[in-house]
């Protein structure tokens, strides 16, 4: 496998972006890569360099030497979004580079305390002798006894090095545990020194990692929430008797689509003339609000108190379709042997949805419902009597 594929693996099961040492490390722990060289490293990092760059990569940097995927990228509204945070980042972390060190070594305090620290501990020193110490603090968590720190505060461009981190090891306390943040990053011989076995560890801290606490604890950086308005499209469709897509770039925002109905035969979109429930026919609604009204009546009758429990938790996106009161209805009707109210204003889609959602509700099959479609004038054969006409509420007999 080649190195580039074998990024993509470790990539694709991380779900994340990584640095290439560790996109290196864990494709030397699965064995899918053989390294010919004595760098690994660096020849993991020349070619998702060289690669990235390329328009049919499969691989973008997220950072100084991290890299994610293509496909992770977000589109429209997300992706400005993304843009400016990712600019705000690295404009934090010009600025910390150009801050004076004094200064650098107390905005670390202040991120300490953000960070949980006992405020009246946390103290930002320049003592001589005491191998590069800026700051020291108390954290308390709860119910545990306090672990005190002390931190070396660097703000250097080149990465730190590991006698670095072993003076810092000799100036330590006892049961004091030391940090180093720096605005760079640091050796591999460094972190493998902070991590030395039979030693007291070394927390570190690098550039990229101190902008990420620094805006996940609000230190100099303030996030503004920006409304984005949605059109309610369950309401619009029922009101205008179609489906209301929402604007291209609006409907990038949402991680997933909202599901969408499947089409309904030509047939139940016909002037109605009648429908068919639970195998009973009931002629005579020539309107789907008579429709509506005739099924929810017939179920009403059929269930008894069962139906106003089942009805009432029917809803769509964002509103309940029956309810014991009218208010806030566009076209409400009580419903014909009951004290329950339902919306009328739906078109045909809405409506044979509704009465699925009813028929559910109550334990019944979906077909156990069908429309009788108006026959067409120009087949009609005689005129028809409508001396004698039932109510649609009635049975044929």
């Amino acid at each position: 496998m080649t190195y580039l594929d074998a990024a993509y693996s470790i990539l694709h099961a991380a779900g994340r972006p990584l640095r290439f040492e560790e996109i290196t490390e864990a494709a030397l722990g699965r064995k899918l890569i053989s390294p010919q060289g004595l760098t690994p490293e660096a020849t993991m990092a020349s070619r998702l360099y060289i690669d990235s760059l390329q328009e049919d990569s499969r691989f973008v940097r997220a950072g100084k030497g991290v890299f994610g995927l293509v496909q992770w990228r977000p589109e429209g509204i997300e992706a400005q979004v993304e843009k400016i945070n990712r600019a705000t980042r690295e404009q934090l972390h010009g600025l910390l580079l150009e801050m004076p060190s004094d200064r650098f070594e107390a905005l670390i305090g202040e991120l300490l305390i953000r960070m949980g620290f006992d405020e009246s501990t946390v103290t930002v020193t320049r003592r001589s002798g005491d191998g590069g110490i800026d700051v020291t603090g108390l954290y308390r968590a709860t119910g545990l006894t306090g672990v005190s720190a002390a931190v070396q505060a660097k703000r250097w461009k080149a990465n730190v090095q590991a006698p670095t981190v072993t003076s810092l090891r000799g100036s330590l306390q006892v049961q004091q545990q030391g940090i180093i943040i720096s605005t760079s990053d640091f050796s591999k011989g460094a972190r493998v020194e902070a991590t030395a076995p039979n030693k007291s560890y070394i927390g570190l801290i690098n550039g990229q990692e101190l902008v990420e606490l620094l805006v996940r604890h609000k230190v100099g950086v303030r996030e503004k929430p920006l409304p984005v308005l949605s059109l309610d499209q369950e309401f619009w469709g029922d009101l205008i008797g179609q489906s209301v897509e929402p604007p291209a770039a609006a409907s990038q925002v949402t991680a997933t689509p909202a599901p969408v109905a499947p089409p309904l035969p030509e047939a139940e979109l016909a002037k109605p003339d009648g429908f068919t429930l639970l195998g009973q026919h009931y002629p005579g609604a020539a309107s789907w609000r008579a429709v509506l009204l005739g099924v929810c009546s017939s179920l009403a009758a059929h269930h008894g108190p069962a139906f106003a429990d089942a009805a009432c938790a029917v809803k769509g996106r964002t509103r309940h379709y029956v309810a014991s009161s009218a208010d806030g209805m566009i076209s409400p009707a009580q419903i014909p042997g009951t004290a329950l109210w339902i919306e009328t204003n739906q078109s045909a889609k809405s409506v044979v949805q509704v009465i699925g959602k009813l028929l559910a509700a109550l334990g019944h099959a979906p077909d156990q419902f069908t429309v009788n479609r108006a026959m067409p004038p120009q087949i009609e054969s005689r005129p028809v009597s409508t001396r004698n006409a039932e109510p649609y509420l009635h049975r044929d007999r």
